[in-house]
């Protein structure tokens, strides 16, 4: 963090890109050099932190929040909370938001669905379709590792990885899928 006191962090992978990641990361720093504290905090732009689709994200260092969904009409707010205000409680990322525990139930039920892990293609994009997921997320859960795609006799599967798997604490025991304590 060199001798900032807080270090910003704006995703600027590409759907977080596409909702407007690069304004919002801008603008901060305009708005910290306006206000003459652009020297305590330091703003970077980064690639994906794996949560783009409820992007734009920002992440806050050294407490490790995670804000979803932000604009540049948050800005204000983001800066009174670096400042030492409280977290942003509206746009703050966490296990238990709903965000993730759509994403975990979209897991579960993929889990639920397969074959150690294994899941046909179709059958995949039909689950998580019914958790208000598109190809794009797939596509983006691909590229971020949480999925594998390769082909079974000719047939295309996802293969739900141990990362996705650890990150909702679920483990497939025979076919059915259970939330790890």
């Amino acid at each position: 963090m060199y001798w900032t006191r807080k270090h910003v962090l704006v995703c600027t992978a590409s759907h977080c890109m596409q909702k407007g990641a690069n304004n919002v990361a801008g603008r901060l720093r305009i708005e910290l050099k306006r206000r003459g504290i652009d020297d305590a905090f330091m703003v970077n732009t980064c690639d994906s932190i794996e949560l783009c689709d409820i992007g734009p994200n920002v992440v806050v260092y050294p407490e490790g929040h995670i804000y979803c969904g932000v604009q540049v009409a948050d800005i204000p707010d983001i800066i009174a909370s670096l400042q030492g205000g409280p977290p942003l409680e509206r746009l703050l990322v966490s296990a238990e938001a709903p965000a993730e525990r759509k994403r975990e139930a979209a897991y579960r039920a993929a889990l639920d669905a397969s074959q150690d892990g294994v899941v046909p293609a179709e059958a995949f994009e039909a689950l998580v379709a019914e958790h208000g997921f598109d190809e794009g997320w797939v596509a983006e859960q691909a590229r971020r590792g949480f999925i594998g795609r390769k082909e079974v006799d000719g047939r295309p599967v996802i293969t739900i990885t141990s990362k996705a798997r650890t990150r909702y604490r679920l483990t497939v025991a025979g076919s059915e899928a259970t939330r790890s304590e």
